[in-house]
């Protein structure tokens, strides 16, 4: 469930967080905060924390006002050609609405992607975690 806000930029494999297949992301990212008007703050690494794993309600950029609060992503269908990435976003940790976005694996495109370009930004990332573990374990 990771931050809606988070503006994913590299993998940060040095980050101390458990199990960084897990996470939300499918691993731990550094990048910036998105919060409009917050301009792109970098945040700590204590602050990374709640951006790789949503309800950063600690966080003082975090608007009141939220459409939700975090993000989770899972593969739904994995054909080899095509993957099925469903995304689910809660508010107050309950669901509040979901979707499913498609990526050809062949083209190596979104052929549905997101509206929101955070969110498809927040996608490429657990795709790319994904594909990375399948291909590794192929």
């Amino acid at each position: 469930m990771a931050c809606p806000f988070f503006a994913p930029i590299e993998r940060a494999n040095d980050l101390a967080l458990p199990h960084p297949a897990r996470l939300p992301l499918g691993a731990a990212w550094r990048g910036t905060c998105a919060v409009p008007g917050c301009g792109d703050v970098t945040p700590t690494a204590e602050e990374l924390e709640g951006c790789n794993l949503g309800y950063a309600k600690k966080c003082s950029r975090l608007p009141a006002q939220r459409a939700h609060d975090a993000v989770r992503f899972g593969v739904a269908n994995d054909s080899g050609e095509r993957v099925s990435v469903q995304f689910v976003f809660e508010v107050d940790y309950r669901p509040a609405g979901q979707g499913l976005l498609q990526y050809d694996a062949t083209l190596k495109q979104w052929t549905s992607p997101h509206s929101d370009v955070g969110i498809q930004k927040l996608a490429d990332c657990f795709l790319q975690a994904y594909l990375g573990r399948k291909n590794f374990s192929v």
